[in-house]
């Protein structure tokens, strides 16, 4: 089945410099650092410790107003229900490339959070609420581990783990994890972990920063996470204990942390905290940083954010942290944009029917997801309604010149039949010269099928408007999705990932999500291609009993 894109050309300038109110913190400390060695045979033992549905908190949204609203206008085109959970066999896209279940233990989490990585070496983490997987291309499991089997001992009697992020640094040739450790100020912590070598399953090196740094009764959530040269960066919203997300944001912050110091297991890392980011006297929040595709030998680094409770807005924040964490000059500068195309906060998507019972997903808000920059550009997507239809779909933003004139232009990626959203981004030029290549990935449901994930190829080349391929469906659902009750929305997301294989021009993974055929949200990663500017796939595999490489 094909989506269409819907590309608005008209390109805006408009830009305004905003005073930054950013304040930089350079004398924090980590709460502990510890060591651990994945080598360790205990599959069992981690699988125990994984608490079976109970659900990651929320991330913080003030977007139920909107979406009650827009939600109050739809109303479903089909009154056919489907006669039982079960569709026929799974169908994946022959097409497409090696492709597997990416959870071969435990239990998916409530949502899944997909996040995933590679190495130059073909060696894939996974992660999800509340497990981390390594695996080979084949989809043969190398090691398994609960994120609380990653804390066991250090951090006290603490048991809500959730939210995980990877990534792999291509310089270096490591791996990074990060993911939160608690939901109130007695008990927040953002974990992260390094490899020493290429090798995920041997030894990492754990740090567990204050999910409260500047004290208060606050404590962080949704982290998402990017890297240059030097630095790792987290951004976090911080959270008031006990209050409605209305009423208790606080505000966003960004954390500049120095790599080298976790590869080598320093006792403490070099960091930066940048809070108090403001514009117009009101916090700006849901922050997300821009990964570079390809060069990271930057000192600086960009990050994007929006109005992400907005029922119709066009204001994008371009942020810079302006030097690295080690020379002591590093400072945080905000301009606002406007686009030629507004976003909003995106429907609630609907599930097929099945004995008239009302599924349907969660979509969150319209905060950006997901962006990377390359040859001064930045291409950034994040869930939103859809402009001539009260739809959920998924907006493709480029941002041009960003260092010296820039300016916005936005695109939808919709379908007839499908609600669209949670994307994710990556550069897959064939060349360094191919500046505009895209892969993005994002998860898509309809009133006749089930939740799966999708993937569609961008580039401009020369049209000025930019060209799109068909939307692929990389996985379909096996059924609903209907973890607690028959007709609530159930969570869904809360985001996917997709990473660019460094040494493989063209060629990049994804992770993301399905309905299984327990009715659970299921994990799926892939390798996609381009090939003749067509999304392939070269085989199949699927495994329930993958094998275990000791």
């Amino acid at each position: 089945m094909r989506g269409t894109i819907l590309f608005i050309s008209v390109t805006i300038a408009a830009l305004s410099f905003g005073q930054s109110t950013a304040i930089r913190t350079s004398d924090l400390t980590v709460y502990k650092h510890w060591k651990v060695n994945l080598s360790e045979n205990e599959n069992l033992l981690e699988v125990s410790r994984i608490k079976n549905n109970e659900a990651a908190p929320k991330p913080l949204m003030t977007s139920d107003v909107v979406k009650a609203k827009i939600d109050a206008q739809r109303h479903r085109k089909l009154v056919k229900s489907k006669t039982s959970f079960l569709s026929a066999k799974g169908y994946t896209n022959e097409k497409l490339a090696d492709n597997f279940n990416g959870k071969p233990l435990g239990v998916a989490g409530i949502p899944n959070d997909n996040t995933m990585a590679i190495s130059n070496d073909g060696i894939l983490v996974s992660a999800i609420n509340t497990s981390i997987t390594i695996l080979n291309e084949k989809g043969e499991m190398l090691k398994f581990r609960s994120l609380s089997g990653i804390v066991a001992g250090q951090l006290g009697m603490l048991d809500r783990y959730y939210d995980p992020k990877v990534t792999y640094d291509p310089v270096a040739d490591r791996f990074i994890l990060v993911f939160l450790e608690g939901s109130n100020s007695n008990d927040t912590r953002i974990v992260v972990g390094f490899t020493e070598t290429n090798d995920p399953t041997a030894d990492w090196n754990f740090y567990a920063l204050n999910g409260r740094p500047l004290g208060g009764a606050t404590w962080s959530d949704y982290p998402i996470i990017a890297h240059n040269g030097t630095d790792l960066y987290i951004t976090v919203n911080l959270l008031r204990d006990n209050e409605s997300w209305q009423e208790g944001f606080v505000e966003s912050f960004i954390w500049q942390v120095n790599k080298q110091d976790g590869y080598d297991g320093e006792d403490d890392l070099t960091q930066n905290l940048f809070s108090g980011i403001a514009y117009g006297g009101k916090s700006v929040w849901s922050i997300c940083p821009v990964q570079p595709g390809l060069d990271f030998d930057q000192d600086n680094m960009y990050f994007l954010s929006v109005r992400p409770d907005a029922e119709s807005n066009d204001t994008l924040f371009l942020h810079e942290i302006t030097n690295s964490s080690t020379s002591g000059q590093a400072t945080h500068t905000l301009k606002v944009l406007r686009s030629n195309a507004t976003y909003g906060v995106p429907p609630t998507a609907y599930q097929p029917l099945v004995a008239s019972s009302d599924f349907r997903l969660q979509t969150n808000d319209t905060r950006v997801l997901s962006a990377f920059i390359h040859q001064g550009d930045i291409q950034y997507v994040q869930s939103s309604i859809l402009p001539n239809e009260i739809k959920s779909g998924i907006y493709h933003g480029v941002i041009r010149d960003v260092a010296s004139a820039p300016s916005v232009t936005g695109a939808y990626i919709e379908s007839s039949t499908l609600d669209y959203a949670y994307p994710s981004i990556a550069f897959v030029g064939e060349t360094a010269a191919d500046k505009n290549a895209a892969f993005i990935t994002f998860s898509h449901v309809g009133e006749s099928d089930y939740a799966g994930t999708s993937a569609v190829y961008y580039n401009r080349g020369t049209d000025a408007d930019g060209v799109y391929s068909d939307v692929v469906r990389v996985k379909n659902g096996d059924s609903v999705i209907n973890t607690f009750v028959a007709d609530t929305a159930e969570r869904w997301g809360d985001y996917t990932d997709i990473q660019p294989k460094y040494n493989e021009a063209g060629l990049a993974w994804l992770c993301g999500s399905y309905g299984d055929s327990t009715g659970r949200n299921n994990v799926w990663l892939a390798k996609i291609r381009v090939n003749e500017k067509v999304i392939t796939v070269d085989k199949i595999i699927t495994y329930p009993n993958p094998a275990i490489n000791s």
